[in-house]
Parts: structure tokens; C-alpha cells; sequence
């Protein structure tokens, strides 16, 4: 989007000077004229700032939905209320988006059908909330839980990433610091060894220069593989089935495969009771969080539950047919079934499964913190011990 510094008039003949992003002058005229001003004169601004996406953050879409629903809670209407926090804004595709929704708003259409030319920044479930306020009107309250749903979504999302990074940089660090002294280091040292004119080097030494063959026979098998690796995670975004042995793969990963499992059955109960104190029937629920979802086992467990309650079954029957959700879910779902609140059960489970993941986090880190250390300790033993060994075998030969 460029730039554009305007004059227009408004209908008392007062000059008003403004700028802002557009895609175009043809978008500026019409944004003008829907704020009942007439454009006298526009130059487009020069910007060398290098545009890095036009992606908007989870935390700035539930700070969004919450400072909406103040407003109408406090009176102001629904168009006034995004004017202002348009007029607040500071990045430019969350300018964009209001821009929009106010467009949408000034040709007739609903804040949700407005909302859906942003699929990316609005899921069906978002769209689906703001559509029963809209019905019922109970808008301020739907898009304050809109706001908490996102804020526990980053909660979760945060929290789970938080798990992986830090056994990633550790193994990254590690390895690094050995195809180091593989490939820099050691080569320089072996002419050192070949001049010391010892009959048998030590067993550490060996086991080095073992490794360094191999390094130097086989080098081309590791690009091949992170060439392997990131060609099948493309791969995995486009092709279903490919997607489904990706993930299927992570979830059987140890430790951190069961993170992700937790954070999939706390995003699944999260969607599931916030469309259900909403409202919405199970089967509408589950087409919604279908579309939504984009783990493929998770989203093969949604299809399977809809299509048990579509023939018929409990609920709690169809989520016995589904192998992700273990006991204590299948009890708590029955109950909640039994005794016709189940909105409240599935805010439990949702609670409860995010208390595991951050329990989850705190264990994965403490559990594989003296694992690495361990590891790098034997590491750079083996090769302390392998440099070193040769050289004091020397000195105490002279002895």
C-alpha cells in the first residue's frame, strides 16, 4: 500500500487535510466519499520503508475485539467505535482492515460479513461468534469472549512454542560446536599426530579420527537430509496425506510429542466450549472447528466426532470412537451430557489441558536441561580427551 497526502472539503466547505495508506487513488476517492467529503487535491508520499507483511498478531486482534466491545458497551455505536480505533491504529494492515470493515459497514453489510473478506485474520469461529451477537444482540458480550478466546489461543500457542525452542537451540548449539571442531579444528591437528611418531594412538583419539572420516567420506549425506527434511515440511503444507505423516510423526516424537498432543486437545476444548456457551448446536460446532483446525489428526478426530453425532450417537460415544481424547475427557464429556451442561464441562477440559501444557513447558525444560548438559559434557570430553591423550602419552614417554 502507498502513501497519500489529501485535501478535501466537507459539505460546510471547511478544507480538511489528512494522510493515509491505500491501495490505490481509486480507493482513496471512495474512502472520502464515504466520510462525506469531496477531494480537492492528492500527491502520493515517496516511501522507502521495505514492507514486511501485512500480517496482523493474535494479541492486536484480541486487543481489537476487546476495545470494540467497551465501546459499544459504553454506548458508542459500531461505526463510530471503529473510526476511533482506526483514528488510533499505528500499523498499517490493522488501518487497513478497519478501512475495510468500515466500508463494509457504509454498503449495507454486517460487522461479520465484513469480517469475512479477512479469512486470514478471522477464522470461522471468530466470524461465528460475532454472527450470534449480531442475532441475539449481545454483540459487546460475544466479542469480549472473541477477545479472551484469542488470548488464550496465544497463551497456548506461546507457551508450546516456548517447549520447543529451547531444546532446538541447545541440539543446534551442540551440533554446531562439534562439525566445528570436526571439520576446522581437528584436520589441523591430525599432521600433529602423524608426527609423533606414537605405534598406537588412544581409544578416544581413534574414535575422533573415526568420525572425522566419516565426516569427510559421507559429508554430502547432511545437506541431503536438511535438503530432505525442509523439501518434505513444504511438501507437508500442501499434500493432506503428506501433512498427516508430518504430524503423525511429531505427535510420536518423545517428550515434545506429547506437548503437542496436550496443546491440540487444549485448542480443540477451547473452540469446542466457546462455541457451545455461544450457543451453537454440536454439529454446526464441529463443522466450524473443522475448518478451522489445521493439524490433520486432529482435524481427522473433528470429522470422525461429526460424523457420529451426525448418525446419531451421544457425544460421549462419538468421542469414544476418537483415540486422542483419553479417559478424563470422555468422563467429563458424559457428565456434562447427563446433567445438560455441557458448556461448563468443556470449559473445565479446556482449563485443564492448558494448565498441562504450561506444567508441560516447566517439566520438558527441567527434564532435558541435565540430558543436554550431559551430553555436551561427554562431547567435549571425548574430544578434550582425544587431543590431549597423544600429547601426554608423548611427555610421559620422555619421562
Amino acid at each position: 500500500m502507498a502513501q497519500y497526502v489529501y485535501q478535501a472539503v466537507d459539505e460546510a466547505g471547511t478544507l480538511v487535510t489528512g494522510q493515509d495508506e491505500f491501495k490505490s487513488p481509486e480507493e482513496m476517492f471512495e474512502h472520502l466519499i464515504s466520510k462525506g467529503l469531496t477531494l480537492v487535491h492528492y500527491k502520493r508520499r515517496l516511501s522507502f520503508r521495505l514492507e514486511l507483511g501485512n500480517d496482523i498478531k493474535r494479541s492486536a486482534l484480541a486487543e481489537f475485539f476487546r476495545n470494540l466491545s467497551l465501546f459499544i458497551k459504553g454506548g458508542v455505536s459500531l461505526k463510530q467505535a471503529l473510526e476511533e480505533l482506526q483514528a488510533t491504529a499505528k500499523e498499517n494492515a490493522t488501518r487497513h482492515l478497519l478501512r475495510t470493515l468500515l466500508k463494509g459497514l457504509d454498503d449495507g453489510l454486517l460487522l461479520s460479513e465484513a469480517m469475512q473478506k479477512f479469512p486470514r485474520h478471522f477464522s470461522h469461529i471468530l466470524i461465528a461468534l460475532v454472527q450470534i451477537g449480531e442475532e441475539t444482540g449481545t454483540l459487546d458480550r460475544t466479542l469480549e469472549d472473541a477477545a479472551n478466546h484469542l488470548e488464550k489461543i496465544e497463551e497456548i500457542t506461546s507457551n508450546t512454542k516456548r517447549a520447543l525452542i529451547y531444546p532446538a537451540f541447545v541440539f543446534l548449539s551442540i551440533t554446531g560446536a562439534f562439525a566445528f571442531w570436526m571439520i576446522y579444528v581437528l584436520p589441523k591437528m591430525i599432521p600433529l599426530f602423524a608426527s609423533l611418531g606414537l605405534k598406537e594412538l588412544p581409544l578416544p583419539t581413534r574414535i575422533l579420527l573415526g568420525i572425522n572420516d566419516f565426516f569427510h567420506a559421507w559429508w554430502f549425506i547432511f545437506p541431503l537430509f536438511w535438503l530432505f527434511a525442509a523439501l518434505f515440511f513444504y511438501m507437508s503444507r500442501r499434500n493432506q496425506k503428506i501433512r498427516h505423516i508430518w504430524d503423525q510423526l511429531w505427535m510420536n516424537f518423545p517428550l515434545i510429542g506429547k506437548v503437542l498432543r496436550t496443546s491440540q486437545l487444549a485448542f480443540f476444548f477451547e473452540y469446542f466450549s466457546l462455541l457451545a456457551s455461544g450457543g451453537i448446536h454440536i454439529v454446526r460446532s464441529l463443522e466450524l472447528m473443522e475448518t478451522s483446525t489445521s493439524h490433520s489428526i486432529l482435524k481427522k478426530g473433528i470429522k470422525t466426532l461429526k460424523h457420529e453425532v451426525e448418525l446419531g450417537n451421544t457425544v460421549s460415544d462419538a468421542f469414544s470412537k476418537v483415540p486422542i481424547f483419553g479417559p478424563f475427557a470422555l468422563r467429563l464429556v458424559k457428565v456434562g451430557e447427563q446433567t445438560g451442561n455441557m458448556a461448563e464441562q468443556l470449559a473445565i477440559l479446556a482449563r485443564h489441558y492448558m494448565e498441562k501444557v504450561n506444567n508441560m513447558v516447566d517439566m520438558l525444560s527441567k527434564t532435558l536441561e541435565p540430558v543436554l548438559i550431559l551430553a555436551a559434557g561427554f562431547m567435549f570430553a571425548l574430544i578434550a580427551l582425544g587431543l590431549l591423550g597423544p600429547i601426554y602419552d608423548l611427555i610421559s614417554k620422555i619421562r
